[in-house]
């Protein structure tokens, strides 16, 4: 049975996750959109990356294609000096293909091409893994590195790939992970070979993980892992096998937040502190204007002054009520061309928002550093901007600091919670339903991936999700005056 650098990485988080992999193959849930955009970024940034090494060449073989991929491999490696795609296998089943084989002197250079801004502690895993596989498949290994998208380049007309990447050497860091390798590597190939499924008890990170769906069946839909800390909820479910909150001792509950969460679940009821809602009312200053907006992070900056991932704000909903529970009007801004939107965004939002009264968000650090940046970037606009973000109000704090808690929230204060605990609205059933979804649709369209079918219904999508966040944040101040007088 193979073992691929895929699997290994798996194995080191869960056995038990590597056994399923391997023997429940009908349970492995498809891949979702993210993922799916995650790993179209990934080639995107992958194909890019080689123009860091040039006069390289591809290694063409299919990536199931173990066999004929190492064999081609070998006679590649005779004649060139860098390969793209470098297959390594070995006999106990152990196999991986290196994203750059680089000749080094009488040696070979590792590179892993990573889309992120810097070194995570899997990468060194990973590397370690390969290294082991080449060097016992016959190619002495002198230097591991990453190669990964630079946070600190900022484009200015042509992409210069040289300064879009950075490389990191990560040799001695991989160097000190070797020996666990080969100790692994056996107990991987021993375990996924087992007739019988591991027993791996469920902890705060399995979540993440793709059969989480599997393994956590029983785990209620609001638990432990919802109310406490990662440690403390692996804490108490190790000792007691158990993740049900009616279980868990009050004890356990060191926070006021805790108390107040575990309380209302327990006994099904709305905690409200009429005076802390009141206060928080009394700073409005009316007419509001309920603001949201949409943004894209291209990896590989599509824009000048942009940085990779740097956040681009396309989109804003704009509700402007003038008195409480008064009368609404509804602005909205889209960027409908494939090109830069801030410039047009910001002329937009300066008319928009008014000079007077307050701008209501939900979550304010991320639209007062969208505001913040566009500032920086139009020095015209910028006194303008800046008297916005004087001027904006955050929503999301009574209910974060629970001054309003439904046990329907289940722990969280983000506004996809909120909502539907304290109202009939909710996100469910529309096209573009988060944010990650008008991300990653907007980038498609920015790149071209759409037909001009495919783009209006989108914008069409666009206009209904943000403007229900900021119709959502109307509904919720309703909300909040009904609680302080109830």
């Amino acid at each position: 049975m193979y073992l691929s650098k895929s699997d290994y990485l798996m194995g080191l988080n869960c056995v038990k996750a590597l056994w399923l992999k391997k023997n429940r193959k009908e349970i492995m849930p498809e891949y979702d959109e993210a993922t799916l955009a995650s790993f179209n970024i990934g080639n995107q940034v992958q194909d890019l990356a080689r123009g860091f090494y040039k006069d390289g060449i591809m290694v063409e073989a299919e990536s199931w294609d173990v066999e004929n991929g190492s064999l081609l491999t070998k006679e590649l490696s005779l004649k060139h000096n860098v390969l793209f795609e470098a297959f390594a296998k070995l006999s106990n089943g152990c196999f991986c293909r290196i994203d750059i084989l680089a000749k080094n002197s009488n040696a070979w250079d590792m590179i892993e091409i990573k889309s992120s801004t810097g070194v995570k502690d899997y990468y060194l895993d990973d590397l370690a893994f390969q290294k082991y596989v080449f060097e016992n498949a016959g190619y002495p290994i002198k230097r591991c590195k990453v190669l990964h998208l630079n946070s600190n380049y900022v484009r200015h007309g042509k992409l210069d790939i040289k300064k879009l990447f950075a490389e990191d050497d990560v040799t001695e860091a991989v160097i000190q992970r070797q020996s666990e390798v080969e100790m692994y590597v056996k107990g991987m190939l021993s375990y996924q070979s087992m007739p019988d499924e591991p027993e791996v008890k469920l902890h705060c990170g399995c979540s993440d993980c793709p059969f989480y769906g599997y393994c956590g069946k029983d785990v209620p839909e609001y638990s432990i892992f919802n109310l406490l800390h990662a440690a403390k909820a692996d804490e108490f479910y190790n000792t007691t096998n158990s993740c049900d909150i009616h279980d868990l001792p009050l004890a356990y509950c060191t926070t006021d937040k805790q108390l107040i969460d575990r309380d209302c679940f327990l006994n099904n009821k709305i905690h409200v502190e009429k005076e802390n809602i009141k206060e928080w009312l009394r700073g409005l200053k009316y007419p509001l204007y309920y603001l949201d907006y949409e943004t894209v992070m291209p990896a590989i900056p599509m824009f000048d002054n942009t940085s990779p991932y740097s956040q681009v704000p396309f989109q804003f909903s704009l509700h402007i009520q003038k008195t409480p529970q008064g009368e609404l009007e509804h602005i909205e801004f889209l960027h409908q061309e494939r090109s830069d939107p801030r410039r047009f965004l910001a002329e937009a939002l300066v008319k928009s928002c008014g000079k007077k009264g307050s701008v209501v968000v939900y979550n304010q650090q991320f639209e007062k550093t969208r505001n913040k940046e566009l500032a920086d970037l139009f020095p015209d606009l910028k006194a303008d901007i800046l008297a916005i973000n004087e001027r904006v109000v955050d929503q999301l704090v009574p209910f974060r600091n629970r001054y309003l808690y439904s046990p329907k929230q289940k722990s969280s204060a983000s506004i996809k919670y909120v909502l539907p605990a304290f109202s009939d609205l909710s996100y469910k059933g529309m096209d573009i339903a988060n944010g990650g979804d008008a991300m990653s649709k907007y980038l498609a369209f920015l790149e071209g991936f759409q037909t001009a079918d495919e783009s209006k219904k989108m914008f069409d999508d666009l206009l209904k999700y943000c403007g229900q966040d900021t119709f959502a944040m109307v509904v919720l101040m309703d909300v909040l005056y009904k609680w302080a007088e109830k």
